[in-house]
């Protein structure tokens, strides 16, 4: 689905949009069943990567806890795309790729994707940021993220919440602990701005990598899973070395 021109402006205005029901039903059905299987670690990387299992980053507040199950202890899962054929295809369907198209042009690569699972009760706040503060080694700065809801996404649960209009220029960042390595502080922004963007499972948010935003803990009864899949310019050109392991392949 090509977006409208009406589309277009407001992705460039605000620096993000929602595309309601871009999966149906049954593509949404099938990617919760294989996202399920990675977290259960029932399914693992195709054997070409010879991995043992996929990239896990775990939550910081229950990874030793045997008491709390595989899928509830994991915060992100990388690289998906790069290492299971069924998580490629998703990376490159027609409908997303679409849509990047309308807002970087005929010619796309793929970076990679991140699920992000945000469990619930313990599920953990990502501070504010600019994805493109861990990109710098890519100019221009303008890639696209498209975040894909599994659940429906909510205030409860820790839904993305956005600082519109900040996609003009990369911010100073400073150094966190923990699992954020840079980040912003509600000083370093204009906080009052902000929007909380509440999207059903099955819709997506496509945001550049410029645009300010944050999510909050998950402290309800609802996991919160969004598998991001990151796209930049075919003819983006690396200013400083980055030896991505999985290369960045041409998708469009």
């Amino acid at each position: 689905m090509k977006l409208s021109a009406e589309q277009v402006k407001q992705f460039n205005e605000n620096g993000y949009l929602v595309v309601p029901g871009l999966l149906t039903p049954l593509q949404l059905e099938e990617l919760k069943r294989m996202v399920d299987a990675v977290l259960d670690g029932t399914i693992k990387p195709d054997p070409s990567q010879d991995l043992e299992d996929f990239e896990l980053q775990y939550e910081p507040a229950v990874t030793g806890s045997a008491a709390v199950p595989r899928r509830d202890r994991i915060r992100v899962a990388f690289h998906l795309c790069h290492s299971h054929p069924y998580f490629w295809n998703h990376a490159v369907r027609p409908e997303i790729l679409d849509v990047v198209e309308s807002l970087l042009g005929e010619r796309i690569k793929l970076y990679t994707d991140q699920m992000f699972v945000k469990p619930a009760h313990h599920g953990s706040e990502v501070p504010f940021h600019q994805d493109h503060a861990y990109w710098t080694q890519v100019e221009p700065y303008r890639m696209i993220s498209c975040w894909v809801a599994l659940d429906d996404a909510t205030v409860e649960n820790g839904c993305v919440r956005m600082l519109p209009g900040t996609h003009h220029q990369l911010l100073p960042h400073r150094e966190f602990e923990g699992n954020q390595r840079y980040g912003l502080l509600e000083e370093d922004v204009d906080a009052g701005r902000e929007v909380a963007v509440e999207i059903k499972a099955g819709s997506a948010m496509f945001h550049h990598s410029l645009t300010v935003h944050r999510s909050f803990p998950n402290l309800g009864d609802q996991g919160r899973r969004g598998l991001v899949t990151i796209y930049m310019p075919a003819d983006a050109v690396f200013v400083k070395p980055w030896n991505f392991k999985y290369g960045f392949r041409t998708v469009r």
